[in-house]
């Protein structure tokens, strides 16, 4: 058999086994298809450490879900297609996340605010401001630029001599942060 048909053959079988719940079965397919999906995941998002927790997410819903899979082409498009959904489902949140910080930001600039509403604000930027202050000098730095100052990720890197990736990562990276961190305070929902 030509070795491109036994791949597809022997993932056919592993797809079997796994669906049986050999553990075997899931070791080898982690083994075979993992890295090229971090290797995607971390060029499309830049962050090695967002590119390994959807990869591990595809996999761990790989494992939870492996009675009901269906693979209609092979087992290597399937996963890269559940990566890309992984990813804009990634971008989404970032963008939704992104919209509620920069509306606390927004806030800001409001001459009237109910008392109610102030005392909420209040509290709010608090929290805001102490995670802030909590990240990394550098991460700090790009983060206060980019979303009080305004720049662009053009200007920042000029201005900090840094990469353009570099700064797009920093912010991610604070943005992933700060949602955690309010999250966790219970101050804006998931």
């Amino acid at each position: 058999m030509p070795p491109g048909r036994y791949h597809l053959h022997e993932d056919k079988l592993l797809l079997s086994l796994l669906r049986q719940g050999d553990q075997h079965a899931f070791d080898m397919i982690y083994n075979r298809y993992a890295r090229e999906l971090l290797i995607k995941a971390h060029y499309k998002t830049g962050v090695k450490e967002i590119s390994e927790d959807i990869v591990q997410d595809i996999f761990t819903g790989l494992w939870v879900k492996r009675e009901q899979i269906e693979v209609r082409q092979s087992l290597g498009a399937y996963l890269n297609g559940i990566l890309d959904h992984k990813i804009i489902d990634y971008y989404r949140q970032a963008c939704t996340h992104l919209r509620h910080i920069d509306h606390l930001i927004e806030m800001l600039d409001q001459p009237e605010i109910s008392p109610i509403d102030k005392m909420a604000y209040k509290e709010q930027e608090s929290a805001l401001h102490a995670y802030i202050s909590g990240l990394s000098e550098k991460m700090r730095a790009i983060f206060i630029l980019s979303r009080y100052e305004r720049l662009s990720t053009d200007e920042i890197s000029q201005k900090l001599s840094l990469s353009n990736q570099t700064v797009r990562n920093q912010i991610s990276k604070a943005l992933k942060i700060l949602r955690e961190k309010l999250t966790g305070q219970g101050l804006f929902e998931k």
